[in-house]
């Protein structure tokens, strides 16, 4: 419906984790784009990564491939909160990561967080945010949890009884904007927050 060669200016594949296919599926769907759409020099071109799956070499291939924006879905840092969401990955890990992306080129690193998951408190969630500024992110994302288990499989395994209470969500919402501001992030709307060099 298209037709071929329409120019594209910004891809994001996101959605999820897309990591999860391997770099031989993520070079051939690259080229499969690249075969239909012709691709805008000086786009902006990011895919959403699980730490977990990416390494240094990884994230050279992802560059490689033409991507030039992360988006590093983090949630928390608070190993009690990566366990109850079964979800663990060291903070230095993601340090080393967004180093790495940063000697590469990348134009711009987004954190993804979420609060009011489970085991999470106003306290624990502070120490996650000054993590944050100190990882200073181009952009950070903050969205908040919304427990559907019975729309999402894997949220079965999260316990409803560890979860905040909605006053403690507040908190941990009010306090993200105000530290994240006082850090020198722009507040854009839509759960986005962006430093002032960003081109969001």
């Amino acid at each position: 419906h298209l037709g071929n060669g329409q120019t594209v200016s910004q891809l994001h594949l996101g959605g999820g984790s897309p990591t999860f296919l391997s770099d031989d599926e993520l070079r051939s769907l690259m080229a499969m784009l690249r075969r239909h759409f012709e691709f805008a020099p000086g786009g902006e071109y990011s895919i959403e990564v699980d730490p977990r799956t990416v390494t240094a070499d990884r994230l050279n291939t992802l560059a490689l491939l033409g991507f030039n924006r992360l988006s590093f879905g983090v949630q928390d840092f608070d190993p009690d909160v990566q366990k109850a969401v079964h979800r663990i990955q060291p903070a230095q890990q993601v340090f080393d990561l967004v180093a790495q992306a940063r000697v590469l080129g990348f134009d711009s690193v987004n954190v993804d967080l979420i609060y009011g998951l489970p085991k999470q408190t106003p306290e624990s969630f502070e120490r996650t945010l000054g993590q944050v500024v100190d990882l200073r992110p181009d952009r950070v994302a903050l969205y908040g949890y919304a427990h559907l288990p019975e729309r999402f499989k894997p949220q079965r395994r999260i316990h409803s009884q560890d979860l905040p209470p909605a006053s403690a969500k507040l908190t941990m919402l009010s306090r993200a904007l105000q530290v994240l501001m006082a850090a020198g992030y722009v507040y854009v709307g839509m759960d986005h927050f962006a430093l002032p060099s960003d081109a969001l």
